[in-house]
């Protein structure tokens, strides 16, 4: 489990009593990983699924999207991730 300043639903810091909010931060770290693009993060630019280009592409392949994600969260340090499809794209649920 990993810990890290975390972000409201705009993506800006969290600040509660003048404070930075610290807290389990997977999910956010997920939630980033899906939505970068590679080249996002200048420190770590093979980073980022760029889940937007896989939603516009005419024919979406399920097994080349799970796995494209998986290797992209398992370089993240996600061991074993499961990537569940099973409510289509817009429902989709990543344990971790």
């Amino acid at each position: 489990m990993r810990k890290d300043i975390l972000l409201n639903e705009q993506n800006e810091i969290l600040i509660v009593d003048g404070d930075f909010v610290i807290g389990q931060s997977d999910q956010q770290h997920v939630k980033h990983i899906v939505e970068a693009f590679k080249g996002e993060y200048k420190s770590n630019p093979l980073v980022g699924f760029g889940v937007i280009n896989y939603l516009k592409r005419d024919e979406m392949i399920e097994s080349e999207f799970k796995r494209d994600l998986k290797i992209q969260l398992t370089s993240d340090g996600y061991q074993d991730p499961i990537i569940d499809l099973t409510g289509g794209f817009e429902q989709l649920k990543i344990n971790i």
